[in-house]
């Protein structure tokens, strides 16, 4: 056992935001991917050992999830069990892995596939959810990047491990002054109680299907549409993501003109634009689900449906954006055991689906840095993948790098054929 082996505990507390993301295992399998292309080959000794010593920078990710009724709890692996990196040696096992779940209750929760493609290196990261969000995923990625560095001129290197940094909400909510939470408790309760009271959602028409095998769907938007777009914006006093959202929904409902219900769909918020660094202490979960409801319709044309999206997100930034939930959540679910929170929030979501009432999702996982995946070599192209939610759910997500725009859904066979389509949809409605 390495000196630093006993340094870290054997058991690490879970976090509400850890046991939060592992209840939604009934409606998805809860991992995140990025990927990334390179013109060059990476050091393939060099790689698997900085993959496997970040298991040691950032304990979490060498730990396997253990349940209990009260409050789960994560448990380091021992140092046979923590091997986290594949060499792929043909593209059908490079996909085959891209494919597969990662068992979060066997960990790691963090596992690396390298391929030596004839066209250049490809290496994908697969998280499991409960351990990170996509923030946490791209701190990640910047964690091992930083060690293979290293570990170039220190082959004998070893990283401290992050024992201190926090991995709670509260690192978040810290930061809220103490007059705030009164009105973001009414927000919530009035967000929480026009959501009961919705009719049925417009939702992609996808059916319930098989949930094998799993495949990947792109669009890419390279730097002259993205710049077109964010003058766009800028020119409508929209932000990038709004102009996205716009697409979005016109899309939705162009895709499917049958029975009008409520225009809605899920968005996540990053709450790290909380934090002055804009960078959690420790590898975790610190997102949020938002809706954005369009009452009056979409409008007459673009410029109409872009003005209504804008007015609601600027309005919600200027009160404490995606902390609704979580205040007015977090102090009823703490007091519940997890085993009969788990059943309950089951219950929620079985009555969600069959009262079609549960919007289509996008997830804008942000920009990745170039600085945070360079091996020495900088990827020609790197998109985050979201997680597959079951049909009849649609989730798509949204990331950008090197000044590109990648739109992405891991899906299933009922959904493959609709999301192509509305995909498309989406770059045509898009003003560029």
């Amino acid at each position: 056992m390495h000196a630093m082996d006993r340094n870290i505990p054997h058991r690490i507390r879970s976090q509400y935001t850890d046991r939060l993301v592992s209840f939604f295992c009934y409606v998805g399998d809860m991992m995140i991917q990025l990927e990334m292309e390179f013109a060059q080959q990476l050091d393939t000794e060099r790689l698997a050992k900085a993959v496997n010593l970040t298991l040691d920078a950032e304990p979490v990710l060498g730990c396997r999830f253990v349940l209990r009724w009260w409050r789960p709890y994560w448990e380091r692996l021992d140092e046979s069990e923590r091997e986290a990196f594949l060499l792929a040696r043909d593209e059908g096992e490079y996909e085959a892995f891209k494919a597969s779940s990662i068992d979060v209750y066997s960990g790691p929760q963090v596992k690396a596939c390298l391929w030596h493609s004839p066209a250049g290196d490809r290496l994908l990261l697969k998280v499991a959810h409960e351990a990170a969000d996509a923030g946490g995923v791209k701190e990640i990625a910047a964690a091992i990047s930083s060690i293979y560095l290293r570990l170039a001129d220190e082959p004998d290197y070893r990283p401290e491990p992050n024992l201190r940094g926090s991995r709670s909400l509260w690192q978040i909510m810290r930061h809220v002054p103490w007059y705030a939470y009164p009105p973001i408790y009414l927000n919530f309760l009035r967000e929480y109680w026009a959501s009961m009271m919705l009719p049925i959602t417009h939702t992609l028409s996808i059916e319930d299907g098989p949930r094998a095998p799993l495949t990947f769907i792109y669009r890419y938007l390279p730097t002259e549409g993205v710049s077109r777009l964010a003058q766009y914006g800028r020119a409508q006093n929209a932000t990038l993501n709004d102009v996205v959202l716009a697409a979005f929904f016109r899309a939705l409902v162009n895709l499917d003109k049958g029975e009008r219900a409520q225009l809605r769909l899920n968005t996540t918020v990053d709450l790290r634009r909380y934090l002055p660094g804009g960078r959690g202490e420790g590898i975790c979960n610190l997102s949020a689900t938002e809706s954005i409801c369009l009452d009056n319709g979409l409008g007459e044309d673009f410029n109409s449906t872009l003005a209504r999206i804008s007015t609601i997100t600027k309005h919600r930034k200027a009160n404490w954006f995606g902390l609704n939930s979580y205040v007015g959540l977090l102090p009823f679910h703490s007091a519940l055991p997890y085993a009969l929170l788990k059943i309950l929030l089951r219950k929620v979501m079985q009555l969600g689906l069959e009262k079609q009432n549960t919007p289509n999702e996008l997830t804008n996982m942000g920009l990745i840095s170039t600085e945070s995946v360079t091996f020495k070599a900088k990827p020609v192209n790197a998109y985050l993948l979201p997680p597959p939610l079951y049909p009849p759910m649609f989730l798509a997500g949204l990331s950008g790098y090197a000044e590109t725009l990648t739109l992405s859904a891991s899906v299933y066979p009922s959904q493959k054929d609709i999301t192509e389509r509305f995909f498309d949809a989406v770059l045509a409605e898009l003003p560029v």
